[in-house]
């Protein structure tokens, strides 16, 4: 315990609470000032040194993984940002090798650091920088394929000449090889405590299993080109599939997690699973914490409905899609489909239009805001025409859809949004914690391997336990791929996993192949006081997407093959 009080208390002082995309942990002294003997003798100096080394690691935190569902079928921007980019630039190979070099020099020190109060302190240290660095290269063997392993820390020549340093890429299933075992030997070194701020045994295992389980997907799903330096041999999937199947394993039937479960009514309890920061919430395993007024996000100032913004504007960022708000199935029925009309085929007619939705996963209404939605002590009033006098002339709600900061499909996501903000909405206001890994991705991630590796009804009981916590009906048997796969879009909806399933099953660039974004067009009829709804295709220039299969993989970042010869690009750039 006294540990972890160390790290918060670090991390308080700095505003940091482990690491951040926007504040440099010890900007009035850079970490580069303390001295190597300081950090590896001084256990205050080591601990603000390893936070921030976690402020400079590749995770997706509020700043980076919310915008990965906007290439994805999840959500698009408002009309204000609307584009057709195709991908989010990572610029992770540089930072990556910067970090890397780091570790390694710790690596190699801390076996002989004063600065611990025990064995059992310098294994955690230890294991804690060993899993960083093999996380470091799953992060940057996702995005380029193999890469150069480098394990020690390199010293320039004294003749200044650098080409004895240049190394080659490494096959991708190498690095893989590397991620796995290196992992292992960091779990068999970190602490069984379970905190949620710093990798520890319990994280450790859950992030096997994702990187396990996003290495058998390639091994599967892809093919291997550059003579291994992308893809993996289709005969090492199995292997994959059941390292990342223990690793669940271990930690479901041994870790201190439990699937949130406080509250009996099931949209109040999937809302409240994202704000509750307590120990009773057992589902948070590793978080990126918030502290408002040290450390706040900007997750409320984004996602404002039109008429619930900030000072400074930016709403209706955050827009999930018709056919994302379709994929949420009703309790009593797994076809989605919003009843628009009639049998006849005319439009159906509301007298309220959050009726529209009535009966739909209730998650849906804990991640979705929607015409008629009470939101703030008010009623959302979304819609684009108006109906008087017979005739459908221009006109729209107070909270869209004309607006270029509202929404753009009449939906925001709220699922991360506080709908009584404790503050002013503004740039840093918003504290709600992201969780970076939670327990139901590890039921998901084990339940897949399980399918993978044809234990059907083991993989079906899994998935049946996250849509039992949903409050919908279980699956039957069999469970397909495809049911399962549906079933994770829905639970881990906007939290930046569905841009890395639709790349490690090889199926990107068949959801988004020339493919139109589609909105919620509701009309209200002011002569009999009722909303009638269409789907409406948006804007092609601004709404069309094409995933380019090139973009499996990255490409190298500008000036890394000129600085070393050996490497080599990836396909198509």
């Amino acid at each position: 315990m006294k540990r972890r009080n160390i790290y918060i208390a670090s991390i308080l002082i700095t505003g940091l609470l482990v690491w951040s995309s926007c504040t440099k942990f010890l900007d009035k002294q850079p970490v580069d000032v303390l001295t190597e003997n300081s950090l590896l003798t001084d256990k205050a100096a080591f601990t603000a040194h390893m936070a921030y080394l976690y402020d400079q690691m590749p995770f997706e935190n509020f700043s980076k993984w919310i915008w990965l569902s906007y290439y994805t079928d999840e959500m698009v921007n408002c009309k204000q940002d609307a584009n057709t980019s195709q991908e989010f630039s990572f610029n992770s190979w540089k930072s990556g090798y910067t970090l890397i070099r780091a570790l390694n020099n710790l690596i190699e020190k801390i076996p002989s650091a004063t600065a611990f109060s025990s064995e059992t302190e310098k294994n955690q240290a230890l294991g804690e920088v060993r899993f960083m660095r093999a996380y470091v290269y799953f992060s940057l063997v996702q995005r380029y394929g193999g890469v150069p392993l480098v394990k020690k820390v390199s010293q320039l020549p004294a003749s200044g000449d650098p080409s004895g340093l240049y190394q080659a890429r490494d096959k991708a299933v190498d690095i893989y090889n590397f991620v796995e075992s290196e992992m292992d030997a960091a779990i068999g070194l970190m602490s069984t405590n379970p905190t949620v701020y710093q990798f520890n045994k319990w994280s450790g295992l859950a992030y096997k299993a994702q990187a396990m389980l996003y290495a058998a997907s390639i091994a599967k799903y892809d093919q291997v080109q550059l003579n291994g330096l992308i893809g993996i041999p289709a005969d090492q999937a199995q292997h994959f599939f059941a390292s990342a199947r223990d690793a669940a394993k271990l930690l479901i039937e041994t870790g201190p997690y439990a699937l949130y479960n406080k509250d009996a009514n099931k949209i109040t309890n999937y809302h409240n699973l994202f704000f509750d920061k307590s120990s009773a919430n057992k589902e948070r395993i590793l978080v990126d914490a918030f502290i408002y007024p040290i450390k706040g996000n900007r997750f409320d100032l984004f996602t404002a409905p039109f008429s619930h913004r900030g000072g400074q504007g930016y709403g209706g960022r955050f827009d999930p899609t018709f056919d994302m708000v379709e994929s949420y199935e009703y309790t009593d029925n797994a076809n989605g489909a919003l009843k628009l009309t009639n049998p006849d085929g005319s439009p159906k007619e509301y007298a309220n239009p959050a009726d529209l939705f009535n009966n739909k996963d209730p998650r849906f209404f804990a991640s979705v805001i929607f015409p008629g939605s009470p939101w703030a002590g008010t009623t959302l009033k979304i819609y684009g025409n108006v109906i008087k006098d017979g005739k459908e002339i221009g006109g729209t709600g107070a909270d869209g859809l004309a607006q270029p900061e509202s929404s753009s499909t009449s939906f925001y996501l709220t699922k991360w949004a506080d709908p009584v903000p404790p503050r002013p909405i503004a740039y840093g206001s918003s504290d709600v914690d992201r969780m970076m890994m939670r327990y139901a991705e590890v039921i998901l991630n084990y339940a897949e391997a399980q399918l993978e590796l044809g234990n059907e009804p083991e993989a079906r009981k899994y998935v049946n336990m996250i849509r039992d916590r949903a409050g919908l009906q279980p699956l039957s048997s069999p469970l397909t791929m495809d049911a399962y796969r549906h079933e994770r879009k829905i639970e881990l909806a906007y939290e930046g996993n569905r841009y890395w399933d639709l790349k490690r099953w090889r199926i990107f660039d068949k959801i988004n192949y020339n493919t139109d974004t589609y909105a919620l067009w509701p009309v209200y009829n002011s002569d009999k006081n009722v909303y009638l709804f269409r789907k409406q295709k948006l804007p092609s220039d601004k709404y069309t997407r094409t995933f380019d299969p090139k973009l499996y993989y990255g490409k190298l970042e500008g000036g890394v093959i000129a600085s070393n010869p050996l490497l080599v690009e990836n396909p198509g750039y």
